[in-house]
């Protein structure tokens, strides 16, 4: 059977299994009362595993339909070992800008570690993922962290954002859904003058909009504060990003290519001359 023929294959089983289910569920629902029992059983159902990732002891919660948050909580310590090799290296009492912080992969190890950052403020906009991060904040007690439900871009601005539903069958709609809606931003500079909070570690993963990122901090990477910097990049955002540090002053201390996203994507780990 050709790979086309066992996708197709795959997408009918799946019809007829999954669509059958949420269409009995549906009536189920549509029908009867007795159907808030199954709101009842499953609003009590959420993983809260526990991981310890390099000596440091981290919950997180993951929702049942969250397979990559699963797949990253499996992998946490092997997926980007050197971007915790860089947060080892962070010198005590700094602050840590964490723009794309998800759930919390290098915030939450940043702020359990011994010795970790005085402060650090995390961005993100992804409406699921930052719901995981503030519970994720809570069950840790960590008080220490920032949370910012906030676009960093190249400066206030309205912006359209589309973010995966995690829902892997829904009739009509696509496997690997999205959904849309508007936000606004601000630039980095921005931020930094409003709330007089300025990074000594910045860390960037935002998937392909790193460039927009940087075009909103001038100011802040001429501030010889900012002593090192971790992005991810593409084959196409890597030159303009590569070029706009070295102007800064700033050096490639390490590069990776980031293998399980495609030969096109790295980690660069930025630092001043």
């Amino acid at each position: 059977m050709t790979a086309v023929k066992k996708r197709r294959f795959s997408e009918i089983m799946e019809n007829m299994a999954f669509g059958t289910i949420n269409s009995l569920l549906a009536l189920f629902i549509e029908k009867t009362d007795f159907s808030k029992r199954l709101f009842d059983f499953y609003g009590r159902i959420l993983p809260i595993p526990k991981t310890t990732i390099r000596g440091v002891p981290i919950k997180a919660v993951i929702p049942l339909n969250e397979v990559g948050v699963y797949n990253t909580f499996k992998n946490w310590e092997k997926r980007e070992p050197e971007v915790l090799d860089w947060i080892d290296s962070f010198e005590k009492d700094c602050t840590f800008f964490d723009v794309g912080a998800s759930f919390g992969t290098e915030t939450l190890y940043a702020a359990l570690k011994k010795d970790g950052p005085k402060k650090i403020i995390a961005f993100d906009l992804a409406l699921q993922s930052s719901f995981n991060l503030a519970y994720n904040l809570s069950l840790n007690n960590i008080h220490n962290v920032d949370q910012y439900y906030l676009a960093l871009s190249d400066g206030l601005k309205t912006h359209t954002f589309y973010e995966p539903t995690q829902y892997y069958f829904v009739k009509n709609r696509e496997k690997y859904d999205f959904v849309s809606y508007k936000t606004l931003s601000i630039s980095m500079d921005q931020f930094i003058d409003m709330t007089n909070i300025f990074p000594d570690y910045l860390k960037i993963d935002v998937d392909g909009a790193e460039q927009h990122i940087i075009a909103g901090m001038a100011k802040t990477v001429q501030n010889a504060r900012l002593r090192s910097v971790v992005i991810e990049v593409s084959g196409q955002s890597e030159p303009a990003i590569t070029d706009f540090f070295h102007r800064a002053g700033f050096i490639i201390a390490y590069e990776r290519i980031l293998e399980e996203e495609g030969p096109d994507f790295k980690n660069l780990i930025f630092t001043r001359k």
